[in-house]
């Protein structure tokens, strides 16, 4: 954690590697909380790969035992790039966690960021264990897989029983390294199928917490947690809440230690700011019976 973070850290936390793939079946940080009878917090960095450490560190300094959970470039049993991801993998990690003593047995929150809020929220429509959902740059879409090779054409993100979830391509993916932001505005605007299409929302049904930067280089994720939260609240009317905040001068993650958009200063205010909602949150889902 930066000192900015240390100066908003509210309990001490020990961080425990989980390095035997051959016998959990993951790779990740484990972070056991001090406080008991809260729900365990799964923790997905973004494109950058390996374990998300800088996020999972400001979620479990807030009291909560917190898994932070690589899911590829990390290691010799992962794949390398973000590209078919099998969602088997997380049912491994999420069995794992709800055996641990000393939080909630009934499920688990997601907390994600970038690609890890795209992926969180494919989870959290897909298996009811998990019971609220907090999402830094999220997307409201399945896109492909990042890749280091354009010359060919991505397959999607995620898999399931080796079949890719379905995804949006892209639109002018020839382009992509000139203006990334743009190539995602110009896919969601072509798009000839419903968002339905790549994540059923309407197998969403608990609180969902959005956050993002107007400033934001790497994809429109202000439009994105928008259209998440319309198609939410269209679909069950307002019987399952989505909370966004936007910051109109920060950028990607709402973190002054990437520069992603948006100036540090603007974007450390960020940080603090949405580390107190995102508390208050989870604090809530926590004490509701």
């Amino acid at each position: 954690m930066t000192n900015k973070d240390q100066n908003i850290l509210k309990y001490p936390i020990k961080k425990i590697s989980i390095d035997d793939f051959e016998k959990v079946g993951f790779v990740a940080d484990y972070y056991e909380s001090i406080l008991k009878g809260n729900y365990g917090i799964i923790v997905l960095g973004g494109s950058e790969g390996g374990r998300p450490r800088h996020l999972a560190e400001k979620i479990a300094s807030l009291g909560y035992t917190v898994l932070s959970l690589a899911y590829f470039n990390e290691g010799d049993h992962l794949p390398k790039e973000l590209e078919m991801i099998p969602l088997e993998y997380f049912d491994k990690a999420k069995k794992w966690l709800l055996k641990k003593k000393g939080i909630k047995q009934d499920g688990l929150l997601i907390v994600g960021w970038s690609k890890g809020a795209e992926l969180g929220l494919v989870l959290a429509s897909r298996d009811n264990d998990y019971k609220g959902f907090v999402a830094i740059a999220p997307s409201s879409v399945v896109w492909p897989g990042v890749i280091k090779d354009w010359s060919r054409k991505a397959l999607s993100s995620w898999s399931i029983s080796k079949e890719p979830i379905p995804f949006i391509p892209y639109k002018g993916q020839a382009s992509f390294s000139k203006s990334i932001t743009d190539i995602y505005k110009q896919s969601l605007k072509n798009m000839t199928q419903p968002i339905s299409h790549t994540i059923n929302y309407e197998r969403i049904k608990i609180p969902l917490l959005l956050f993002s930067g107007s400033l934001d280089i790497i994809w429109p994720a202000e439009m994105m947690a928008r259209t998440i939260c319309e198609e939410i609240n269209n679909l069950h009317q307002g019987k399952v809440i989505c909370t966004h905040y936007n910051y109109e001068n920060a950028g990607h993650l709402l973190d002054g230690q990437f520069n992603l958009g948006g100036t540090k200063e603007n974007n450390d205010k960020a940080n603090i700011d949405s580390l107190n909602k995102i508390e208050q949150f989870l604090k809530k889902i926590n004490s509701t019976k």
